[in-house]
């Protein structure tokens, strides 16, 4: 379909448009609301596709004290925590980006009162960037409504495995302080929590409404050293490898000779022969620190009683540090005569100073006129990170220092001013922006139907993204010792769309969707239709199904973002055998990923069938759905870019290219369930609730044609479950909730005809936690909330495949976390 012609049709629709009068916000009138998923205002509650919705109730009832934490109560949402985990990821430390439906970052359409929000700054080329969430301050949202299903005919072409909505408070009038502490058993990670809002105004006395928050957020760090799973990367006593590194302080001889370049205390001495450094078992972080300061701004104005003016403004900002190790790398002694594994400990551990920040500022207007609803809009957001870094050295002179014999990589009593001389500061700033405008009308036609009146809603919008990644020369020319090669992006592009859906009521108990949007890119465009259905025979039983047509554009860095490298080391039985190695090998190196300029965007298909039910006190969903993706956009995995050749040697190790490819197919099905029964009893009212996520298909074509089962691997457990049972009386209350995450195979690689998974791989066990809150109101205007999170103190199960490669290296997945039993208090003070 064209532009042109699209935008006829949907001129035609308004154009068709009768005047009929639509349901107004005053006192004994029936208000229509706007649910995430749909543009069209309506009654009902239940929609032809699920949506998820958290109250603030439900939010205060989770003692989350971030948006990361709300998230892993959620059991249809794909945790996937390395930000929070580990300290030395160049892009990714301290974020959470959002995941779902065994679908990418790039996948989930994040929004703040139903408008997009820029992406984080800096990202790895590989996988798209997404929103930092934990920039949204929790003490804000007053409900979160996650649509679980393909939003492209409405959002736009990144909502292809759902959209997340982060609505925040509105009319708000009064204020509240508030303030928590919270801290382990183990007495680290301590966190603080202090906010204030308030708002005022009544918009139909007083004809306005200001809302201003301000929060503030601190954790301290959590050390590997002090958890008894994380506190070494030898992890024979678990049943697992010895992960510690060959790149030994005391230097590893692998050409002019054999043993040490000094002596290995005997300790530290492998099987192998080699000196071992274990790097897990000082500095490192097992749970990143935080500081973060946010402040929000909403002011409404009424013009008249039909038209309003908005401002929102909003600002975030995060300090974060991280630490590492000294550099590993291959070095000499002088004059050449030896080359060694070493780890030059007199550089100091190496130090990023990260500031982050995010802000937006949105302007409209909206209304009602002769019955149609209207809403025009244009905002502006950027997201910024800058990381300095320290104690890392200019690769060439300090390479040429080791061979002249300036300075010995083996010793920390080298002349202080020499290694000074040494070191460079490397910078990396990034910024990336989002300006839009949209606008969009929607009501109800002269047709009327058995059902109501035909309605439907119409919306054109704009946008110019832009992304610009800037490591100093240095880092850019792969002269950082101890640093990756970084390539720098600088580019924008503009897309423009036009859409329009209709809510055909067939009958009472029959509804009809169809909606259709079309977006132009620079390169390429698309139209995306849906179409979806609402049934409900009986006033207890409700049907729905949905279709939708999905596209995604390559992200700027994706096609534009040069190349990088992170460090790898091939040890898989797979990956040694594909280089003519033993089982057992160990061969360090590095991976190289970069950009391609000729992908194509990906395109995909959504389907969803669904049934809900309510009872008297019982009510409960159960929802199938299915996603299928088309020239998947994916980095080839490490055995697949060593089986087709794409690897060399030079002084550091093994290089294995893993640049983008469109890598054919992806197909995700799985099943949600949502149950519930409220209880009154003499005692209180009790509510049970379960709900689980539950996979039947993960599966991609990879580059050889062969299909992958992803389902139930490292870091892909089958299903999630959150079991509650929530209990109120009177000023008291009080919530138990139960999650669980299944166990999975322990290894990186899919189940596929080529390496399949066999009897002799273990299998990780599943992993539950039990969290506990108490909240007591009966105090004049305060509210005291206290929290017990993983009340049993369960530690993650230990996985091996953790330890390979380029994962945490922590000894289980990044799927939860060491930080064992955790108490909070908190008080909320409200005027």
């Amino acid at each position: 379909m064209k532009a042109k012609q699209l935008a006829v049709a949907i001129a035609l629709i308004g154009a068709g448009a009768a005047l009929n009068v639509h349901a107004e916000e005053k006192i004994n009138k029936v208000e229509r609301v706007e649910v995430t998923g749909s543009s069209i205002k309506r009654i009902k509650k239940e929609g032809a596709t699920p949506v998820e919705t958290i109250s603030r109730k439900a939010i205060e009832k989770t003692g989350a004290a971030s948006v990361n934490e709300l998230l892993k109560n959620i059991s249809s949402m794909d945790i996937m925590d390395q930000g929070e985990l580990t300290s030395n990821a160049p892009s990714a430390s301290g974020s959470t980006n959002i995941k779902m439906r065994g679908l990418g970052t790039g996948d989930i359409l994040v929004l703040l009162n139903g408008r997009r929000l820029p992406v984080s700054a800096i990202g790895d080329t590989a996988s798209p960037s997404g929103v930092d969430v934990n920039m949204i301050p929790i003490s804000a949202i007053e409900r979160v409504e996650i649509l679980k299903d393909g939003g492209s005919a409405v959002y736009g072409a990144d909502a292809v495995g759902g959209v997340v909505n982060f609505i925040t408070k509105k009319n708000y009038q009064g204020g509240e302080i508030r303030g928590n502490v919270g801290q382990s058993s183990r007495g680290d990670g301590t966190e603080k929590n202090f906010g204030m809002s308030g708002g005022y105004g009544d918009l139909d006395e007083q004809g306005f409404n200001v809302f201003g928050s301000f929060d503030i957020f601190k954790r301290d760090a959590i050390l590997r050293k002090d958890r008894d799973l994380t506190k070494s990367v030898d992890f024979r006593s678990y049943g697992g490898k010895d992960g510690r590194s060959n790149f030994s302080p005391y230097g590893n001889i692998n050409k002019g000779g054999t043993g040490q370049v000094k002596p290995c205390p005997t300790e530290l001495l492998g099987a192998d022969g080699k000196c071992k450094f274990d790097f897990n078992n000082s500095i490192l972080t097992a749970y990143n620190g935080a500081d973060r300061q946010t402040g929000m701004l909403l002011g409404t104005v009424k013009i008249n009683d039909d038209i309003r003016a908005f401002l929102q403004g909003f600002y975030s900002k995060t300090q974060d540090h991280f630490e590492a190790q000294p550099a590993p790398d291959t070095m000499y002694t002088a004059g050449k005569v030896q080359q060694y594994q070493g780890r030059f400990m007199q550089a100091g551990p190496r130090i990023t100073d990260r500031d982050s920040s995010m802000y937006q500022f949105v302007a409209g207007i909206e209304g009602s006129t002769n019955g149609f609803d209207w809403n025009i809009a244009a905002g502006h957001g950027v997201s910024t990170q800058t990381n300095q870094d320290s104690n890392y050295l200019d690769r060439d002179k300090f390479f040429a220092a080791l061979e002249s014999g300036a300075i010995d990589g083996t010793s920390t009593n080298n002349n202080q001013a020499i290694v000074d001389a040494l070191k460079v500061t490397p910078r990396r700033e990034g910024e990336s922006s989002l300006s839009f405008f949209d606008a969009k009308v929607s009501g109800e036609t002269g047709i009327s139907l058995p059902g109501g009146a035909l309605a439907y809603a119409v919306g054109v919008s704009a946008t110019r993204e832009s992304v610009k990644d800037t490591p100093d020369q240095l880092s850019q020319d792969g002269g950082v010792f101890g640093s990756i090669q970084q390539g720098a992006v600088d580019a924008s592009r503009n897309a423009k769309a036009v859409y329009a859906e209709l809510s055909i009521p067939v009958l009472k108990s029959l509804e009809l969707q169809a909606a259709v949007r079309y977006d132009s890119y620079d390169s390429d465009s698309k139209a995306s239709p849906r179409l979806a259905a609402r049934f409900q025979p009986i006033p207890e039983v409700l049907f729905r199904a949905s279709y939708t047509e999905s596209f995604r554009m390559p992200t700027l860095k994706q096609l534009s973002g040069g190349a990088g490298e992170g460090a790898y080391t091939v040890e898989t039985p797979e990956e040694c055998a594909a280089l003519g190695q033993p089982k057992n090998c160990k061969v360090d190196g590095y991976l190289t990923t970069g950009s391609n300029t000729a992908l194509k965007p990906e395109t995909g298909k959504s389907f969803n069938f669904g049934v809900v039910a309510e009872y008297g006190p019982f009510s409960g969903s159960i929802d199938w759905w299915k996603t299928e993706k088309s020239d998947v956009i994916d980095t080839p995995t490490e055995l697949q870019a060593i089986q087709h050749g794409a690897y060399k040697y030079d002084a550091r190790g093994i290089l294995i290219n893993t640049a983008l490819q469109n890598l054919t197919s992806l197909t995700v099905e799985g099943i949600d369930t949502d149950i519930k029964f409220r209880l009154p009893t003499e005692f209180g009212i009790f509510t049970f609730s379960n709900t689980n996520s539950y996979y039947l298909t993960n599966e991609k074509v990879n580059i050889d044609n062969e299909l992958e089962n992803w389902n139930g691997v490292y870091n892909n457990p089958q299903w999630r479950n959150t079991f509650r049972v929530e209990a109120d009386n009177g000023s008291w209350g009080s919530a138990i909730a139960v999650k669980t995450t299944a166990g999975f195979y322990d290894r990186k690689l899919p189940n596929s005809a080529s390496a399949p998974i066999g009897p002799d791989v273990r299998e990780v066990p599943s992993y539950t936690e039990t969290d506990l809150t108490l909240s007591y109101s009966g105090f004049k205007n305060l509210k005291i909330d206290a929290a017990v999170k993983n009340l049993f103190d369960n530690m993650p199960p230990f996985s091996n495949a953790n330890v390979n490669g380029n994962n945490s290296q922590m000894g289980f997945a990044e799927l939860y976390s060491v930080r064992g039993r955790f108490f909070s208090l908190g008080a909320k003070y409200s005027f």
